[in-house]
């Protein structure tokens, strides 16, 4: 019988290594690069999110956010800013400013232009790719022959009109109206006047001819109330009313905002919410009550400790905006001043029908913005400015030039 021969088996081994070896390296490049890949996504999606993100808060809380367009406004500057802090495998995104930031109409329906043409959504582009010159290392791949690979991400955000907010504070202030019943007569709404629609003698009501008119706001018109388009930046003081006072421009009349249990009453809940934000989402077309008593007391305590969150901030005329906030420090305080707040406006028209039969109404036809610049004695002082806001329907309850809420929003 014939033996087998060692020499037909020699150098087997080394074979089987081999063969061995590429199974592995090629599994390794798999686990290893399709990894990198996928971080490397996850981390380019994070910096398209945040950089479109930036551009929308821009948009809707900068002074020329939302009319300054080109490379060098508020909105595609801040945008291209933040996909550069936000690394993707330990490199900075490419990003084109004029090409890879820019103001989209799509998709349609939730992109809509107001009546300027102007849309409200951003998109932002970011590249670690090989054509951008900054493709992703291949760590095992270039044994298999993959020397490099690519991601790329799309992201866009959106300043959607808001019709409510969670952080109201307990003034109820009048809206504007047309003021035609005015000496001398001038039709101009200024902020010395008072709303006049007639007057009773006896237990009749005489209409003036003409008395003044009060539409409210609508999402199809701004009828005679506040539009950001022409109020932005007016300086307001707040002045207490009471159950006998006249509605005149900064008037407000202290009221009762809802709780999960129900409704804050006196003066402690009533600081608490000027001091902090209430958490319930009180939108437009809400019923507030009145709250009843001296309130200058706590209106004090509660603006005291208001101003003490961000002591620094300050107004600037000439900007229309907030300067030397937290919110623009490093770390942020949020996107915007807690010293700017939501003030909700009531129907002149129904709070005077409503009133002349002994039950005042307050019904809110739309929420300001209102940065808080100083307690004047007993007065509130501060400008009118756009805010945080929150949607709670399909539809909004305004048009874009009577919204001074704004919700941001990421929809791709």
């Amino acid at each position: 019988m014939a033996r087998p021969s060692r020499r037909s088996s020699r150098g087997a081994i080394l074979i089987n290594v081999a063969l061995g070896m590429m199974v592995f390296i090629g599994m390794t490049a798999f686990i290893v690069d399709y990894g990198v890949m996928w971080v490397g996504r996850g981390q380019a999606q994070n910096a398209a999110d945040a950089g479109a993100l930036a551009g929308a808060i821009a948009m809707a809380f900068d002074a020329d956010g939302w009319t300054d367009r080109t490379p060098t406004g508020p909105a595609r500057a801040s945008a291209f800013q933040m996909t550069q802090t936000n690394g993707v495998w330990g490199q900075a995104p490419n990003v084109n400013l004029v090409t890879d930031v820019v103001f989209t109409n799509e998709p349609a329906a939730m992109c809509p232009p107001d009546a300027n043409g102007l849309t409200p959504c951003i998109r932002v582009d970011v590249y670690r790719n090989q054509q951008r010159g900054n493709p992703l290392p291949a760590i095992f791949g270039q044994a298999v022959g993959l020397v490099n690979q690519g991601v790329r991400a799309t992201a866009t955000a959106r300043v959607a009109i808001a019709d409510a907010s969670d952080c109201l504070k307990p003034w109820a202030i009048p809206d504007k109206w047309a003021d035609n019943h005015d000496t001398p007569q001038d039709n101009q709404w200024t902020l010395d006047d008072t709303f006049e629609t007639g007057k009773k003698q006896g237990q009749n009501w005489i209409p003036y001819n003409p008395p003044d008119v009060y539409t409210p706001p609508s999402s199809s018109g701004t009828g005679t109330g506040f539009r950001v388009d022409v109020d932005l930046g007016l300086q307001v003081t707040l002045k207490a009313g009471g159950p006998q006072s006249s509605i005149s421009p900064g008037v407000y009349f202290p009221v009762r905002l809802p709780t999960y249990s129900g409704g804050s009453t006196g003066g402690n809940d009533y600081s608490e919410n000027i001091a902090n934000c209430n958490g319930i989402a009180i939108s437009i077309g809400t019923f507030l009550e009145s709250e009843n008593g001296n309130m200058v007391g706590p209106t004090a305590q509660g603006v005291a400790a208001l101003i003490a969150k961000d002591p620094t901030a300050a107004w600037d005329p000439n900007t229309k905006s907030v300067v030397n906030s937290c919110a623009q420090g490093n770390p942020s305080c949020g996107t915007s001043s807690p010293r700017i707040v939501a003030i909700p406006i009531f129907d002149n028209a129904l709070y005077e029908s409503t009133k002349r039969q002994g039950l005042p109404q307050f019904k809110i036809v739309n929420i300001l913005g209102f940065f808080l610049d100083e307690m004047q004695g007993n007065d509130v002082r501060g400008y009118l400015t756009e805010a945080p806001g929150l949607s709670t329907g399909a539809t909004p309850a305004l048009n874009t030039q009577s919204s001074f809420l704004n919700q941001i929003q990421l929809i791709r």
